[in-house]
């Protein structure tokens, strides 16, 4: 860990003599917004900037939503002026407004696990299988009938050990009190959906439609001996069964949409990257201008003043389609170009699934271990390098998701390709995930100036890995399982995220374990424990590079927004299992207050 003073923090005389100018010039002259306002000052704090060459302060001045100065509090307070509102924040810690580099915080038809939509249809958290709950829960939601597209029952953060009891669930949820009802359960992974009977037979699940498909099609269905469907889908198999769902009404999109927001809001969050705002997961589908996703919702939010976030929003194409594909994004980009606090940076592309069992669609380089198959990348290698090519020509950012180290592979050769065709690029390409990075690899992704958004709450030792994915994959390819410290110390920029609502998007967690790699059944991989202060800027100053708005987010430095976090303890200093119980106290969104009680 870093040494830090917060009063001695290396902030010299002429930094200081830059924010004094900056302060006076910003509160003489009215913002674009409208007549300037009273400068305020936040002082007394343990300041986090998040700019490395100084990183700590002990003051930060605000006006008109934007930040005016950061320094010594004395400096800061003079350059102010007598008029400025003081604020005491009495020894808490105060930050930038943290981003999460891959979320999914709304959801739409097609994404029905999103975070907001998770928070206002039914959601059942229960690990452990139970026969008895889950019909006792299922029974409730339908008596409470709050939590329907149409007709069709649905309940979402189903944990995926529950795919190992089709059965049970078949004989619990497809006869006697619920026949005739279409039930979904939709897993916490984002990936993955039961359907009971009447469900599958609503989106033409059959034996004749499994036994017709050819044999690659075939593993994105549950299915027996006789081909007869048991219920389970995953990525492709998922868009089938989503895609025969009703639609579902406006005012239960634009709840999610505002539960959403304000659930990030409170952890602290005030810009994500959208990961999934239109499309399908998997990219199965071609991207349409006819099908949205989240983008009104977006706009609906916006147009009420809601939006309190930066969001730069990643529509999911389907690389096959070509670089119409790209023409598609282009036009989404176009029509909502005039939404506030909307961007649309470019495309989000699947290279693979996910690795746990059942489903094991990530791709490896060595074939499952219990089935002796490999899981095909989900685009033609050639195409998707001259497709990420060309997307970087236009000036899209390629965000894509990559689980197995062959995904990985294949995902940096298309990156390194655009770097060779387009060698004065700068855009923030982004790989997502990336469980199992090879060796050979990890350097590959600072050399080609790619960012790792990863997910490190999921680093940990506990069935998730040990029994989901542990005994099915080669150990030579389980040793590389989320190689964050070896990312790190190769140069590569690390971004934080969450892929919530996959899992919590509270950053302190995902920081701590990030740190102690440790679960319930040991500790996963200790050589790539990650310093407390990287994760601090993965989730400020990185993950705004990969937004593409480092100018204006990510650090608190004058002209930035003035979007600011104070938490109840120091974050660089407190034990991991009292950074697990940080409490945002409040968080401020383009200076002013969107959770919590604040100045």
């Amino acid at each position: 860990m870093i040494k830090r003073n917060w009063r001695k923090n290396g902030l010299r005389a002429l930094f200081l003599a830059g924010l004094v100018a900056h302060v006076h010039a910003s509160a003489a002259s009215p913002s674009a917004s409208g007549p300037a306002e009273t400068v305020t000052v936040l002082f007394n704090a343990k300041v986090f900037t998040g700019e490395p060459a100084a990183p700590y302060a002990e003051a930060v001045a605000i006006a008109n939503g934007q930040i005016v100065a950061v320094g010594e509090r004395q400096a800061v307070m003079s350059s102010a002026g007598a008029r400025a509102r003081l604020v005491d924040l009495h020894g808490h810690f105060l930050m930038p407004g943290m981003i999460d580099a891959h979320a999914h915080p709304i959801g739409h038809k097609l994404l029905v696990g999103g975070g907001g939509m998770g928070l206002v249809l039914a959601n059942y958290a229960v690990e452990t299988f139970s026969a008895d709950k889950l019909e006792a829960f299922v029974a409730d939601t339908i008596a409470r009938n709050t939590s329907h597209f149409g007709d069709v029952v649905l309940i979402t953060g189903i944990d995926i050990g529950y795919w190992a009891h089709t059965k049970e669930l078949d004989a619990l949820l497809s006869g006697d009190r619920f026949a005739g009802i279409p039930i979904v359960l939709v897993g916490s992974d984002g990936h993955t959906a039961w359907a009971n009977a009447t469900a599958r037979m609503r989106a033409g699940l059959s034996a004749s439609m499994v036994r017709a498909l050819p044999a690659g099609e075939q593993r994105y269905f549950g299915f027996n001996a006789g081909f007869e469907p048991n219920g389970f889908v995953v990525d492709h198999g998922l868009t089938r069964l989503l895609r025969s769902l009703p639609d579902p009404a406006p005012a239960l999109l634009l709840a999610a949409g505002r539960a959403g927001v304000q659930y990030m809001n409170a952890q602290g969050i005030t810009a994500w990257l959208d990961a999934a705002v239109a499309g399908v997961v998997g990219g199965d589908l071609p991207l349409s201008t006819d099908d949205p996703g989240a983008l009104p919702t977006y706009r609906a939010l916006s147009s009420r003043g809601e939006l309190t976030a930066h969001v730069a929003a990643y529509p999911v194409i389907d690389p096959a389609g070509g670089l119409q594909q790209l023409d598609m994004a282009e036009a989404l980009r176009a029509q909502f170009r005039d939404v506030a606090n909307l961007t649309m940076p470019g495309i989000k592309v699947f290279a693979d699934g996910v690795v746990e069992y059942p489903s094991q669609t990530a791709a490896l380089t060595q074939p499952y271990r219990n089935s002796g198959r490999m899981a095909p990348l989900l685009f033609d290698p050639a195409a998707f390098n001259a497709l990420v090519a060309e997307a970087d020509r236009r000036g899209l950012t390629v965000h894509i998701h990559a689980i197995g180290n062959l995904a990985v592979k294949a995902s940096l050769d298309a990156i390194g390709t655009a770097r060779k065709a387009n060698p004065g690029g700068q855009l923030p390409h982004t790989i997502t995930h990336a469980q199992f990075v090879d060796n050979e690899d990890v350097g590959r992704f600072a050399q080609l100036r790619t960012i790792a958004a990863l997910q490190l709450l999921w680093a940990t030792a506990d069935p998730s890995t040990n029994e989901e994915v542990a005994p099915y994959i080669a150990p030579a390819i389980l040793h590389t399982m989320y190689p964050a410290r070896a990312l790190l110390q190769s140069g590569a920029l690390i971004a934080g995220a969450s892929d919530w609502s996959v899992t919590d998007a509270n950053p302190f967690l995902a920081i701590a374990q990030a740190e102690t790699r440790s679960g319930p059944q040991g500790i996963l991989g200790a050589d790539q424990r990650m310093p407390r202060e990287a994760m601090l800027y993965a989730y400020t100053k990185n993950a705004a590079r990969a937004l593409g708005q480092e100018s204006r987010i990510g650090t608190l430095a004058p002209g930035k927004s003035a979007d600011l976090v104070l938490v109840d303890v120091d974050v660089l200093t407190v034990s991991p299992d009292e950074l697990r119980k940080a409490k945002v106290m409040w968080t401020m969104f383009e200076g002013k207050i969107v959770y919590g009680t604040g100045p």
